[in-house]
């Protein structure tokens, strides 16, 4: 028996809900895919995280301790950021984070130093300024995929593994043993090939960027470079997550690819399960941090 026809989950509005921030129409998504297919059919990676002008800090290349990446405006930081930074060292002091901000004020500045202070040398900070924004102005779509070019550097500087989230993340628990159970992996993605949109079949919530494998740091670099060149088209629409979609669907067609394995939803949980490791607070889920917050404040504390 054929399933009952439900209007909010129809393709149609799946497209209406979210025409306004996904490449829900197919010259959207033609973009994107011709961005990546340029990107990886490339003789060699476009390398455009070579352009990036980073200030501020950096992981210590050799320090072999885990870091938790994310990236962020003043705003995001504001209320998030900084937040996933105390979470994370207070839960899981055996691992490291990063954080990348965009357009910081020196005001912001002065805030994120007490942030560093706080967290006891588990936490660096980089920043830019606004030249590789090809929309001139604030805007989650840069924000979500400028990031990338910054994990592709830091894939190829650090020897640590790395795990890029979300800004509005929290670490619920310690990272360490979930950090030593993903050792193997070469590269981690949040899959769910069951969605029938293309921006939805794979999460960018949570990204694991392994140590291992000789094509690691060239995914990633060919990633951030397609990533990069759909991004500059100025859509008003987020290219991650459809063009992870469409790297992971060429690398497969080609038969190049590290080994990508699926991370699991303990690493951005939505749920807010009490065993998961990091908790993500997306779209309406939001409502509901402030309450989350204060069931990690309770070491945040011993922090300073």
């Amino acid at each position: 028996m054929k399933p009952p026809f439900r209007l909010k989950s129809s393709l149609a509005m799946r497209i209406l809900r979210n025409r306004h921030d996904n490449a829900v129409w197919f010259w959207q998504q033609r973009r994107v895919l011709r961005s990546m297919q340029r990107a990886f059919a490339a003789a060699t990676p476009i390398a455009l995280d070579r352009q990036l002008v980073l200030e501020g800090g950096w992981p210590d290349a050799d320090d072999p301790r885990p870091v938790v990446f994310a990236a962020c405006n003043e705003g995001y930081f504001d209320r998030f950021g900084q937040h996933l930074a105390l979470s994370s060292a207070a839960r899981s002091p055996g691992t490291r984070v990063h954080l990348h901000l965009y357009e910081p004020t020196p005001k912001c500045l002065a805030h994120a130093d007490e942030i560093i202070r706080r967290c006891g040398g588990r936490l660096t900070i980089s920043r830019e300024g606004p030249a590789r924004n090809p929309f001139q102005r604030p805007t989650s779509f840069y924000f979500a995929s400028g990031r990338f070019a910054v994990a592709s550097r830091m894939r190829k500087q650090i020897k640590a593994p790395i795990l890029m989230v979300d800004a509005d993340g929290l670490v619920a628990n310690d990272l360490v043993d979930g950090f030593a159970g993903l050792s193997a992996m070469e590269a981690g993605f949040i899959l769910q090939p069951e969605n029938t949109a293309l921006y939805r079949k794979v999460l960018a919530s949570a990204i694991y960027l392994g140590t291992t494998g000789a094509g690691v740091q060239e995914f990633f670099t060919r990633l951030s470079d397609g990533i990069g060149l759909a991004l500059a088209m100025a859509g008003h629409y987020h290219v991650d997550q459809i063009g992870i979609h469409y790297a992971l669907q060429y690398c497969s067609t080609h038969d190049w690819c590290p080994r990508i394995d699926p991370l699991g939803l303990e690493w951005s949980d939505y749920c807010f399960d009490p065993t998961s490791l990091i908790w993500s607070t997306k779209g309406a889920r939001k409502d509901r941090y402030e309450e989350l917050l204060a069931q990690v404040e309770g070491g945040l504390s011993d922090l300073g």
